[in-house]
């Protein structure tokens, strides 16, 4: 069985199972669930984000030295999702203290 790497913008990557090829596995069932999974998490957190480099998913085959990450399971998954909120905390926290500065000085 193949496995292919999927990340969130900067997250931490995971391996994926699925028979059959790059393409295949972008269109399956098992990416759109963790695609919306993640998506449907942040987006009930916070509602108002627009952070679509965050929340679009990065798809990689492994090279020969990249078999050592862990599974996508559901404690990962939760991970994941963490790490993708996280993430776009940080990036409007950091808009907002750039949209501040010209009044800070």
């Amino acid at each position: 069985m193949k496995a292919f790497i999927i990340s969130f913008g900067d997250s931490d990557k995971y391996s994926v199972h699925f028979d059959g090829s790059l393409e295949e596995f972008e269109k399956s069932s098992e990416f759109k669930r963790i695609k919306d999974a993640v998506y449907d998490y942040v987006k009930e957190k916070l509602p108002a984000a627009k952070c679509e480099a965050v929340l679009t998913p990065h798809v990689e085959e492994p090279e020969g030295s990249e078999w050592g990450y862990p599974g996508l399971d559901t404690i990962n998954l939760e991970k994941l999702k963490k790490d993708a909120l996280r993430q776009i905390q940080v990036k409007m926290s950091s808009t907002k203290l750039d949209s501040n500065a010209a009044f800070s000085a």
